[in-house]
């Protein structure tokens, strides 16, 4: 499994450090389906850090409730920290759809490298 320092390394939009209230309905490392209300730690115009009572299965697909806006969207779980830290598991996902505004944050336009 790739580590967090080469996700860091991939990321195509700068992070964002807030905490948003989320509801998530996905999957959990066994298999169980699960819903569970959680927060970001960041977010970028692609996808978030986010922290849960569940591990979530890597490649899995959620679905994600901004409680800020009630908008809701479809994600990947990219990666799923193994060891909860104080109670909450991480897990790095990204937007399948992604939508400038889902977070409430407008992002820079990304500029290309020639």
């Amino acid at each position: 499994m790739a580590t967090e320092q080469s996700h860091r390394e991939k990321r195509r939009s700068e992070r964002v450090l807030i905490r948003v209230p989320i509801e998530v309905k996905g999957e959990t490392m066994n298999g169980q389906k699960f819903e569970d209300a959680g927060y970001t730690a960041a977010v970028n115009r692609n996808g978030a850090l986010v922290l849960l009572t569940a591990r979530l299965k890597p490649d899995s697909q959620l679905t994600l409730t901004n409680k800020f806006t009630q908008e809701t969207e479809t994600f990947r779980v990219i990666w799923s920290a193994e060891k909860p830290t104080e109670g909450r598991h991480e897990a790095g996902i990204e937007a399948l759809n992604p939508r400038d505004d889902f977070w409430g944050i407008r992002f820079p336009t990304a500029v290309r490298k020639a």
